[in-house]
């Protein structure tokens, strides 16, 4: 249904139209991401100035260049962008991305006006427009992008957003906690390619396994609708709605000049069509990390490692308050815990509060081993804090970032003993020292190597797996 896009994402030649050597400029930034991730086609600057850019030849014209070009990126003035799109009919180009803005956002009717006959010219010579007023394409298997900075490793998430900003805030603030993208796509003011358009790509797109976005508003309605119904029922869509407020449909109206909807409207339709609703940013990149990693649950059952007696508390008041139960521990782990310890075996509980361990002899990992092989629970959630003391003791000479591995790994090593999903919880403080630093860094990154979910409070990590679990308990029984 949505593949006969797909050419849009595999051009063999790019020409960015602006192209600079002025560093500060966007013709700049485009050309040298595309050039960092190592974009394997031919690239192409276009500017009537300069001989080199980046030690590529500058062509006065796209149709100046010797050999096919599919994919033009525009950061020419929008008083140009007419004649860049006559310039592209000529030469045959596929695809325009228009990073060129101040159109129909601006409020006023030239700017509307400019975009209908971009649109009408672009119709003329079978050309697709990505924008205008956007960042375009992240596609890390054919290394485009339009930030040098963003992860190389191909994954599994698709993303939509009208907004470059927050296709830049997503692909950022996952990837930090270890998602991986399949493509990532900001398209702005929707002139031509939209938010329905991009959902049944996304559906059908084999790479893609999870869909999520930010939306402002919608082209049309009734298709936006039917394109979500085909995604929900192939993949798992999560989208963050923009403008649900009086002030925030204000803000949208002069963001991508599109017309934003009420909540009421918007939560019935995410509920009509089974689409997952983000609250906010926090909560798409919490549903992302947690539909990227835990896509294994089956139950809501949970053992909790609180961390110490308070912290436990409060742990299991926000995993029951959020759907997710920290039942008692049961009578046979009871028994073996008796049998471990006959003093603090009876005093353990769920969520296990570490603080009472002192002097037992008993480790918090063969702890938490015994009670995550109960059948009872379903999911494992541990509780990490960087906050703790870094070295043993003032005399101390080993490797505080040694020892903070080998403690995170204890954890980790009790989901691929006992095959039952796990997140972390790991709160962090502001590091008061390089040592602090190197720790949180390392730590951090040995739980993403490992393949684990992260979540920086135990309410947001308990929120995001009931709804994880949730999607999936009702996918399985739909099927069965």
């Amino acid at each position: 249904m949505g593949l006969e896009i797909d050419y849009i994402f595999h051009p063999k030649s790019i020409a960015v139209a602006g192209a600079s050597a002025n560093k500060d400029k966007s013709g700049y930034r485009f050309f040298k991401s595309l050039l960092d991730l190592g974009y394997e086609g031919a690239l192409y600057p276009v500017n009537n100035k300069g001989d080199e850019i980046l030690e590529h030849k500058v062509y006065s014209r796209v149709q100046d260049i010797p050999g096919p070009v599919d994919y033009v990126i525009s950061c020419v003035p929008n008083n140009a962008a007419l004649d860049l799109v006559d310039d592209c009919a000529v030469k045959g180009v596929k695809v325009i991305h228009f990073f060129t803005a101040r159109f129909s956002e601006t409020g006023h009717e030239d700017g509307a006006a400019m975009e209908s006959k971009l649109l009408e010219r672009a119709r003329q010579s079978d050309i697709r427009l990505i924008g205008p007023n956007c960042m375009g394409l992240y596609y890390p298997k054919e290394k485009i992008s339009f930030d040098s900075s963003f992860a190389r490793e191909v994954g599994t998430v698709g993303i939509l957003s009208q907004s470059g900003g927050n296709a830049m805030e997503i692909s950022h603030g996952a990837a930090e906690r270890g998602v991986r993208f399949s493509k990532v796509l900001s398209y702005g003011n929707a002139l031509d390619l939209n938010e329905a358009d991009l959902l049944e790509y996304l559906a059908d797109d084999p790479e893609t396994k999870v869909i999520g976005g930010y939306i402002e508003g919608v082209r049309a309605g009734p298709r936006f609708v039917k394109a979500l119904q085909y995604a929900t029922q192939r993949k798992p869509v999560i989208l963050l709605k923009g403008g649900k407020t009086t002030a925030g449909t204000g803000a949208v109206s002069s963001h991508t000049a599109s017309l934003a909807g009420s909540r009421e409207i918007w939560k019935a339709m995410c509920e009509q069509t089974g689409a997952i609703s983000a609250d906010d940013m926090d909560d798409l990149l919490d549903l992302l990390v947690g539909f990227n990693f835990l896509s294994d649950t089956t139950g809501f059952n949970v053992m909790v490692s609180g961390g110490g007696g308070g912290s436990s508390v409060l742990s299991a008041d926000e995993c029951e308050e959020e759907g997710l139960f920290p039942v008692p521990l049961p009578e046979e782990t009871r028994t073996k815990l008796i049998e471990m310890h006959p003093f603090f075996g009876p005093w353990i509980s769920n969520p296990l509060d570490m603080s009472i361990l002192g002097g037992s002899g008993l480790t918090i990992y063969s702890l938490l081993e015994t009670m995550a092989e109960s059948s009872v629970y379903d999911t494992v959630i541990v509780s990490s804090s960087d906050r703790m003391p870094r070295r043993r003791s003032d005399t101390d000479t080993s490797d505080p970032v040694e020892n903070a591995l080998k403690a995170m790994d204890h954890n980790l090593e009790i989901s691929r003993k006992t095959g039952k999903p796990l997140a972390v919880v790991k709160r962090e403080g502001i590091p008061d020292s390089e040592e602090h630093l190197r720790i949180q860094q390392a730590v951090q990154k040995h739980i993403i190597d490992e393949g684990f979910p992260i979540f920086p409070t135990m309410r947001r990590a308990a929120r995001t797996l009931q709804r994880v679990t949730a999607y999936y308990l009702n996918q399985r029984t739909s099927e069965s």
